[in-house]
């Protein structure tokens, strides 16, 4: 004794892109929450940069460019045209913020966390295993979307 499901419209909704949106959505969040934060605290950010022997020439600018270009990811993740352009923007700049973890972790393991909010109250290797879950999300969704090229959800679905 089952129970069939007469809804039209879930023929309709590509649940791969549906899928894909939604890790857009997700990394669209915490980057806008990163940025936020970094420019909320912005001097305790600057400071800490400012400690790491790698970015200490460049903490100024770092301070800046850095949530700027969380906030441009985040547009990016945003307007459908622009998101696969996001998502490997989004995967590159983690990427190269877990090498730097990586070096942190080998050679300066005290020095505070920059990210700000609640995700400095992460360890460094939480961290590691934060970044590797987007960096295998924002790949999972890129991998969605070729899969599924020119195709995109309408909502709310067209009655029949």
């Amino acid at each position: 004794m089952g129970i069939t499901l007469k809804y039209k419209w879930r023929k309709k909704i590509n649940w791969q892109i549906l899928s894909a949106d939604f890790i857009c959505g997700a990394l669209l969040l915490v980057f806008l929450y990163t940025a936020w934060s970094k420019l909320m605290d912005y001097e305790q950010f600057r400071y800490t940069l400012s400690q790491s022997v790698l970015l200490k020439p460049l903490a100024g600018i770092i301070a800046w460019l850095l949530p700027v270009t969380e906030f441009a990811i985040a547009v990016l993740l945003f307007i459908p045209a622009f998101r696969r352009i996001g998502l490997w923007v989004s995967a590159t700049v983690i990427t190269a913020f877990t090498i730097y973890l990586g070096y942190m972790i080998l050679y300066m393991p005290k020095l505070p966390c920059t990210c700000g909010g609640v995700l400095a109250e992460l360890s460094w290797r939480q961290h590691i295993v934060f970044n590797l879950s987007l960096i295998v999300l924002s790949i999972t969704s890129i991998l969605l979307y070729n899969k599924h090229k020119g195709m995109m959800n309408k909502s709310p679905p067209k009655k029949q």
